[in-house]
């Protein structure tokens, strides 16, 4: 016999729609705890050909959709949904009905209606909901019609260009895979598609026949930069030292133009690899489908906390419902503890997170680079050493590094907004703490850091400074923002503070995939007086740092690169 179950509330949160269910009044169950640890709800086609099973939230009558990827590595279809409730043997109880809608304290189901606007405020993905012969959400994917005809037809016009280039190029890649591409095992060695419950199988099969590969083509590849990023570099190291010869295909695309023969070189590259390993977000990815390899992300935030990729879907410069993120085979993170920001930031399963580590922290955490490198950094940089005539050079008692994220939707229009820093002040509290301040600004900041000339005895920027991480080693505190940095840092067990002055605006336009009040490891103040006084007064609520390690590193060893290696090249992942 069906049974009714109530909707009490739905909220959303960025990508989550979450429904708190519970039995209606005439139901059996209705005496009885409603908890996700006895039941399951899932989300069906009302066509009964696709169904998806809602994540099991924090409170027990709490079930959560991401529509980014409710399972299957891709957008909820478009198509209209029903939510049904099962029990533990998978037996069918019931759905939500027009009837228990109208019994709940739910009046005006459209105001959880809500539009995600992509792909240069052309297009937008719907999500509606509606009671109308039962609870129904109806999932659609537009051209937006409130475009201007001015607008709309510059659009066109870019996408005729840019689909005829594409064309070609995807054509030159097609031809190089055919020729470099060494002959598949068995059927699994192209692309396989995931099916739309999420399964893996097939996919998986065509891992594991990449990883029975012997002398594997190793691509290492980056489009945001032809500097190769700390991750990767590491990564490089070790695969040399294992007798592996990794190939490089280094560029940036958003910032530089490439002819013809680059274009060539690279993409049979590309087609000749058996694994990629990429350093960020590949805009080539977005628009070429990629056979034959194995796609590994080594993205460098360690754990930070502003939203990006499908985290902010819908905000200015996301990406659009089908992006390179979708080709991921893998992503790394620290630990199976904060595997599913980095799954949501790329539209990705949890378990294809593997928690090798950070590949830098295996040359951060090693004690002979560490001594080095602080012997190089008081050699180099004489403000950092304290006043002596000794040939000995010995580090200052304080040394503040602020080192904050940058500004701006991305590389291109990035700022720091320097007028929230008091120069006077800062120097001020310098000479009275006897400090002095790095300044490390983040990398797409361009303009300066404004340091009066009479105050570089206590004021230096290192914005040229290649590696951030060295720097924490002479650092006694950090002060920064929404930056991942404090990954690293964390880890040196040394106080940090976070000037979040734009801590409502910043919400509000950039976002966070998880709660940034109470999650990070320090004091976070909102002013610069509060700035000043936690400085003076030493109120760095130190305490938080050691919950922060705890939840965010599964190994704080040097081995991250030899888990990679050994897991997703040579297969021998653990369960």
């Amino acid at each position: 016999m069906s049974q009714e179950f109530i909707i009490n509330r739905i909220k959303w949160d960025r990508i989550w729609i979450s429904f708190y269910i519970d039995a209606s009044d005439t139901s059996p169950l209705k005496n009885k705890p409603f908890s996700n640890k006895d039941f399951s709800v899932l989300l069906e086609d009302v066509k009964g050909a696709v169904s998806f099973t809602l994540k099991a939230g924090e409170s027990e009558n709490k079930f959560m959709l991401n529509i980014t990827n409710p399972g299957n590595c891709e957008m909820l279809p478009a198509g209209v949904w029903k939510l049904a409730v099962y029990d533990k043997e998978e037996h069918r109880l019931g759905e939500i009905t027009k009837s228990s809608i109208c019994n709940s304290n739910i009046h005006d189901i459209k105001k959880y209606n809500r539009e995600f606007i992509y792909f240069h405020r052309e297009r937008a993905y719907r999500v509606q909901f509606s009671t109308r012969n039962g609870f129904k959400i109806k999932t659609s994917d537009v051209t937006r019609e409130d475009m201007d005809s001015r607008k709309k037809l510059f659009s066109k016009i870019r996408r005729t260009k840019n689909n005829f280039a594409k064309s070609i190029l995807r054509t030159i890649y097609n031809t190089e895979f055919l020729i470099f591409h060494r002959k598949p095992l068995n059927k699994y060695s192209g692309s396989v598609k995931k099916n739309q419950r999420g399964s893996m199988h097939d996919k998986s099969l065509f891992i594991r026949n990449i990883q029975q590969i012997r002398n594997p083509h190793i691509l290492l590849m980056s489009d945001q930069s032809e500097e190769m990023g700390s991750n990767m570099a590491a990564l490089k190291k070790a695969l040399i030292r294992e007798g592996y010869t990794p190939e490089e295909a280094l560029r940036a695309v958003t910032t530089k133009h490439y002819n013809i023969l680059h274009w060539i070189k690279t993409l049979k590259r590309i087609a000749w690899a058996d694994f990629i390993f990429l350093d960020d977000h590949s805009q080539t990815t977005d628009w070429l489908t990629i056979k034959g390899a194995v796609i590994t992300q080594l993205w460098h935030a360690g754990a930070g906390f502003k939203s990006t990729g499908y985290s902010r879907f819908g905000m200015p410069a996301s990406p659009a419902p089908k992006s390179g993120h979708r080709q991921y085979n893998y992503g790394i993170a620290g630990s199976k503890k904060i595997r599913h920001f980095f799954s949501e930031v790329w539209g990705i399963n949890d378990e294809m997170v593997l928690p090798t580590g950070m590949p830098r922290l295996d040359e951060y955490l090693d004690p002979e680079y560490m001594k080095k490198t602080k012997e190089k950094l008081l050699k180099d940089y004489p403000i950092l050493c304290k006043p002596s005539n000794d040939k000995d050079l010995k580090k200052r008692d304080n040394i503040i590094l602020f080192a904050p994220t940058y500004r701006g939707e991305n590389k291109r229009h990035a700022y720091y907004p320097y007028d929230r820093m008091d120069m006077d002040r800062l120097y001020k509290l310098c000479e009275a703490t006897d400090s002095v301040i790095i300044f490390k600004m983040h990398p797409f900041v361009e303009e300066p850091v404004p340091i009066p000339e009479e105050y570089k005895d206590r004021m230096i920027d290192l914005v040229k400074y290649p590696n951030i991480n060295d720097l924490f080693y002479i650092t006694d505190l950090l002060i920064t923002d929404y930056s991942s940095n404090i990954y690293e840092f964390s880890l040196m067990k040394k106080p940090m503070l976070f000037y979040a002055f734009d801590i409502d605006e910043y919400t509000k336009e950039r976002g966070f995939h998880r709660d940034y009040r109470t999650n990070v490891p320090g004091k976070i103040v909102e002013t610069f007086d509060d700035l000043i006084n936690a400085i003076n007064t030493k109120d760095f609520e130190y305490k938080k740092v050691e919950e922060y390690i705890e939840n965010n590193f599964e190994f704080t060893d040097t081995h991250a690169c030899d888990r990679i290696i050994d897991w997703i090249i040579r297969g021998k992942c653990p369960n």
